[in-house]
């Protein structure tokens, strides 16, 4: 039998967590991942061309649409089931952009 001795206890020192998900917003099919660790929160979406591109809310009022429901729903899987849909006020989406 193996033994092993602890000499420090183990503690969560980093932890990312990434959720992946497909929305319509304004007719545009966004596939996108939203992370989220220590150091803040990003956003990537899904691109043909160039496969998954970090974005920001400035780069299209549906990336921020996106990313101020997020944020306001704590995370993506709090949208519901496939083919639901939700509605968020346009003053928040224009503090996030």
């Amino acid at each position: 039998m193996a033994k092993f001795k602890i000499t420090e206890e183990a503690y969560l020192k980093y932890q990312l967590t990434t959720w992946q998900g497909e929305v319509e917003i304004n007719g545009e099919k966004i596939i996108y991942r939203y992370s989220e660790d220590d150091n803040g929160a990003y956003m990537y979406v899904y691109q043909k061309d160039s496969g998954w591109c970090e974005v920001s809310t400035e780069d299209n009022e549906n990336y921020a649409i996106l990313y101020a429901s997020i944020i306001e729903w704590s995370n993506p899987t709090e949208f519901g089931l496939i083919g639901e849909e939700c509605e968020i006020d346009d003053e928040i989406v224009n503090d996030y952009m």
